[in-house]
């Protein structure tokens, strides 16, 4: 497997609140986090930094290649549940960084099987058979609103507060995560990014995008993509090519 990663501050923050981790086993297994910080000042930039290093340093050395699928999924609540208690007690230590949390997306993928945890609005995608599918759920108000009737598909793209999450790592105690698989084959990419991404390049122009470029090149582009767009937030995106 080839990995990737790219981030970038975007053309309005003035600082980088995302975080990414990457890392590949000698049997092949490759891991992926992605974190998108909140909590004005420095502490969604420290809360992105806090969850990404734990989640990968936990995978790191928790991983072993007798796991299952169901002890890589125990892998990844465990790591992020720490990463969530770690953060928390940070915030409410310090006043300056009351209130900071982040969201996460982690990957592990194993035996062609991506095992997705995910918390808040940072997203996994998958290009299979020259297709683009969205294999999370965002936990946002706007995705709430879609799911109850409330607003079309064409309005969530677009809403004026898409960007308001209803679960995110690190500003409470305990931490509701979903968790998803997906299978790969050869040739499939699967790739993490936050709402930089997501909320600026549409699933179109993604696949446009890998359609046209090499997967070298894949991240990079898509980043440029969502800066000529207007780079309202911070971009990040890893990608994994089976």
């Amino acid at each position: 497997m080839k990995t990737l990663g790219n981030s970038d501050i975007g053309r309005i923050r003035q600082n980088n609140e995302d975080a990414f981790r990457f890392g590949c086993f000698d049997d092949g297994v490759t891991w992926a986090v992605v974190c998108d910080g909140m909590g004005g000042a420095a502490g969604g930039q420290i809360a992105s930094s806090i969850a990404a290093d734990m989640v990968g340093k936990k995978i790191e050395k928790c991983y072993n290649k007798s796991m299952t699928e169901g002890s890589i999924e125990n892998m990844l609540l465990s790591a992020i549940t720490t990463a969530n208690v770690t953060v928390y007690d940070r915030a409410i230590a310090d006043d300056f960084l009351s209130g900071m949390g982040t969201t996460l997306v982690a990957a592990v993928i194993k035996n062609s099987v991506a095992s997705i945890a995910h918390v808040g609005d940072s997203r996994a995608y998958l290009i299979h058979d020259g297709t683009l599918r969205l294999l999370t759920k965002d936990h946002s108000l706007v995705q709430e609103m879609l799911d109850n009737g409330q607003i079309t598909q064409e309005e969530f793209e677009h809403h004026p507060v898409k960007n308001i999450i209803t679960r995110a790592l690190g500003v409470a105690e305990q931490i509701e995560i979903e968790f998803d698989t997906a299978e790969l084959v050869k040739g499939d990419v699967l790739f993490l990014c936050t709402d930089g991404l997501s909320g600026t390049v549409s699933s179109d122009e993604m696949l446009q995008i890998y359609r046209e470029y090499s997967f070298d090149q894949f991240t990079s582009k898509l980043i440029e993509r969502a800066n000529s767009a207007g780079g309202k937030d911070n971009i990040t995106v890893v990608a994994v090519q089976a």
